[in-house]
């Protein structure tokens, strides 16, 4: 009777309403015995079990992979405390065994849950099951956490690299009559000197092989007009290697602003070519990544024409053994197979185009653009509660690689939403405009994460310089720069104030085409 009057309770009190039995959730009731007094739509369809064939019965009977001390352990403290308890899905993997259909990719036999145990009504001792399918959230969160040691050990790779290669400052002091008087260990460690070798030597004697011509008149010059003066010079250790280094030498003064000599900061330019080399070698491991993710995409669209190729082979065959064919139908055949070969030459077309190094120009309205962009981007947009604003004029349009330019609105546009994934508030926006003038376009990209500290603005396009707090390679906006500023002949700067960051990129309306070759 008790059991009875609990459901009519539930049916009286209108649970379904309460309970929103329309969200995409599971829901039981269980009384402090943990018999069921109320098995929603949603787990009937899921779980096979009609709710009248288990209305009154255990859980634990109807489910008997269920840790019942666990459980009722959790019902205990809900209905004690009068707040909810949970199960979820990263620790106890599911509640109740329910089979995940195998046409999903998933792997996991059975959907993964959070369980959310609420006191629903405490005086009666009933408690509500919130069953929420984690599987999809779990399957991602694997996969990104596979991908991330991916980065990880990329990121160590470049970072050995990145130590191989980098040089300290290379450092020699001269006084006024152009002799040696000190030396860093950075320069000595470098071209393998010992100190005593060096030092009361005159410099321009010991550089005399390197310092010749209007190179050396300009350094005096500037050495007597006690300016700063950059150049560069080819140089050798003491085994005859070469190495390229970038000289700034700058006037020394003493306590009493007398001057005393010079100061000859070097730095190792060499090692520049192999940090090229190493991105380059990344850029291509990328493109190589790329281009099997095309290949594959390409299998998957020629399956179908391949297919209608072939029916339309074996029925002209079957016709012809039949002497059941003529012109009309032959023409109609080579008509079909002529469309669809012309699909399959596009799709390699647009493969070739993709990757060839000298792309042809596409002509495409910034909104178009600005849409091809954010198509992949959107559902994290709205997963972050960020709200995207695009004030573009649909009639500007540009002639540009197309490829390239929208590789670096994804890079720009990620980089602002992972900003405000590291520092999420209210209010969260990414407003983009978009406007003309004689013979350029110019795009903004502006954001509210939080701004840049002026500090580190200026290094932001800098290799290998990151402001994320992990996971960063410090390459992304380095590539945007050279996409835009090299490849496509534009402009791009970056300003930031409080909490507001602006991407400010100029491009040419008509990029200059080069010739293939």
């Amino acid at each position: 009777m008790a059991e009875e009057s609990t459901q009519h309770y539930l049916r009286s009190s209108d649970v379904n309403d309460k309970l929103v039995s329309s969200i995409d959730n599971g829901i039981i009731i269980l009384d402090a015995e943990l018999k069921i007094h109320y098995y929603n739509k949603w787990l009937e369809i899921h779980t096979s079990i009609k709710e009248v064939d288990i209305l009154g019965k255990s859980i634990g009977d109807v489910f008997s992979n269920i840790n019942i001390k666990t459980l009722q352990r959790k019902i205990s403290t809900a209905l004690r405390m009068g707040t909810p308890t949970f199960y979820t899905a990263s620790t106890s993997k599911y509640l109740i065994p329910i089979a995940i259909n195998q046409l999903k990719v998933s792997d996991f036999e059975h959907m993964r849950q959070d369980v959310s145990i609420i006191p629903f009504d405490v005086e009666k001792k009933l408690i509500a099951l919130i069953i929420t399918d984690q599987t999809n959230m779990i399957n991602t969160h694997n996969l990104l956490e596979a991908n991330i040691e991916i980065v990880k050990e990329l990121n160590n790779e470049l970072v050995k690299e990145r130590e191989t290669i980098d040089e300290r400052v290379l450092l020699v002091k001269i006084n006024n009559k152009n002799t040696i008087t000190d030396v860093s260990h950075a320069y000595l460690e470098l071209f393998g000197y010992d100190k005593n070798d060096i030092l009361e030597e005159d410099y321009f004697d010991r550089e005399k092989l390197y310092l010749q011509g209007e190179l050396k008149d300009e350094l005096l010059f500037h050495m007597q007009e006690q300016k700063v003066f950059k150049f560069e010079k080819i140089t050798t250790d003491s085994k005859g290697k070469e190495f390229w280094l970038l000289n700034t030498i700058v006037p020394e003064y003493d306590i009493n602003a007398q001057h005393i000599g010079f100061i000859i900061f070097a730095e190792n330019i060499t090692s520049a070519k192999l940090i090229q080399e190493h991105q380059e070698k990344l850029l291509a491991n990328s493109r190589t990544a790329a281009m099997g993710e095309m290949i594959s995409m390409i299998a998957h669209q020629w399956r179908q024409p391949l297919s209608v190729i072939n029916t339309i082979i074996a029925t002209l065959k079957i016709k012809k053994e039949l002497d059941m064919l003529d012109n009309e139908t032959i023409d109609e055949s080579y008509t079909k197979i002529e469309k669809t070969v012309a699909y399959l030459s596009e799709t390699i077309d647009d493969f070739r185009n993709f990757f060839k190094q000298n792309k042809e120009l596409k002509l495409i309205t910034i909104d178009a653009l600005f849409e091809k962009s954010t198509h992949l981007l959107k559902s994290e947009m709205e997963a972050n509660d960020i709200e995207y604003i695009l004030e573009i004029d649909k009639d500007i349009e540009i002639a540009t690689y197309q490829n390239e330019l929208v590789q670096s609105i994804i890079n720009l546009l990620k980089n602002s939403v992972d900003a405000f994934k590291e520092n999420p508030h209210e209010n969260q926006k990414i407003t983009v405009k978009g406007y003309e003038l004689s013979t350029h376009v110019t795009i903004e990209i502006i954001d509210n994460a939080g701004g840049i500290n002026e500090e580190i603005i200026s290094k932001i396009f800098e290799p290998y310089f990151s402001t994320k707090s992990k996971n960063g390679t410090g390459l992304g906006l380095y590539v945007c720069k050279t996409i835009i500023e090299d490849h496509l002949k534009g402009k791009i700067t970056i300003r930031s104030q409080d909490i507001e960051t602006k991407i400010l990129i100029e491009l040419p309306k008509k990029l200059h085409v080069q010739k293939e070759i």
